[in-house]
């Protein structure tokens, strides 16, 4: 049965020549880009730009084309998820915005006939599988808006120790369309569109005029204090390297006072358990330890995975002008 979709337009098809289909990709944001561009500022979006012109340098390497050649048993077994699932390696453009684009590994229906993007992906033995990577969900949440899904659904699978999948197939998490993020990354996508049509300009001229009057307060301040920390651990490095000469400094630290002012030196101790040494004298009970440690693991990724508790603390970073 072939999949239908009526919010969204093929931009490239499946048998296009892949020039077509870089050109044409180059062209929009797509899924793989959307997380960047929407988390980074102008010298991000000149990196991001510089490659969708020119093409990506990476071409690839063991881990990829690994996962590229399971993708179509993972889509196999996506199948038993969904009421239908298609293959995909068309390029879809969003129904409201041409320049929004995508290219979901498959895309699927509910049995209500409602789109579900599809998205596989393939690890390497010792990949730490806990939940999915923001890039990753970003990347499903501008599937689901390109194409006019209700939802995504994503595949993931770990190869053992001799690069073979698990026997018991690949975890599937159901991903529900998350509209804020959609309506962030949107935001974001279009600034950057209006950037590169505006000629990349060095400086966001959208600045909401508060951000900007505080951010002209802040930034001399920032790139002052910025060059004093940057002196001053250079003087730190030279000062405790002196001190460390003076008797017992080491173990019980320094104090001196000098005609600039003074030091004091403090060192502090913490105890920790020396495995190696505890696995040699005792084996047994070392080794029923570390089973412990790693139970309790497992039962405390249960738990938040479960019983999740979001924390979000914003931070500020000082980002230079490119000419300055």
């Amino acid at each position: 049965m072939t999949t239908q979709i009526t919010m969204a337009r093929v931009v490239v098809p499946e048998d296009a020549p892949r020039e077509v289909w870089m050109l044409e990709r180059g062209e929009g944001v797509t899924a793989s880009r959307v997380w960047t561009i929407a988390r980074g500022g102008i010298k991000t979006w000149r990196r991001e730009l510089e490659q969708m012109m020119n093409g990506s340098t990476f071409r690839g390497n063991k881990a990829t084309k690994a996962g590229h050649a399971r993708e179509d048993a993972l889509l196999d077994e996506a199948a038993e998820q969904l009421h239908e699932v298609t293959p995909n390696s068309a390029l879809w453009a969003a129904a409201d915005n041409d320049l929004h684009r995508a290219t979901p590994d498959g895309i699927g229906r509910n049995s209500d006939a409602t789109l579900v993007a599809v998205e596989v992906k393939s690890h390497e033995h010792g990949w730490d599988d806990e939940g999915i990577p923001a890039d990753h969900l970003a990347q499903m949440q501008w599937q689901m808006h390109v194409l006019g899904a209700v939802s995504a659904l994503y595949g993931f699978e770990v190869r053992d120790e001799d690069d073979m999948p698990p026997a018991d197939g690949g975890t599937w998490i159901d991903v529900p369309r998350d509209q804020e993020m959609i309506d962030f990354l949107v935001m974001r996508a279009d600034q950057f569109l209006a950037w590169r049509d505006a000629g990349c300009p060095e400086i966001d001229v959208d600045l909401p005029k508060d951000v900007r009057a505080a951010l002209d307060k802040w930034a001399p301040l920032k790139r002052s204090l910025d060059a004093a920390a940057a002196a001053e651990k250079k003087a730190n490095a030279a000062l405790k390297k002196a001190v460390a000469k003076m008797p017992h400094a080491e173990r019980f630290g320094a104090v001196g006072m000098g005609a600039s002012g003074g030091f004091q030196l403090t060192v502090s101790e913490k105890t920790s358990i020396d495995e190696d040494a505890w696995a040699a004298a005792d084996p047994d009970v070392h080794a029923h330890v570390q089973h412990l440690r790693a139970q309790l693991a497992s039962i405390e990724a249960v738990g938040k995975k479960n019983f999740p508790r979001i924390t979000r603390t914003p931070s500020m970073r000082f980002q230079e002008i490119e000419n300055v």
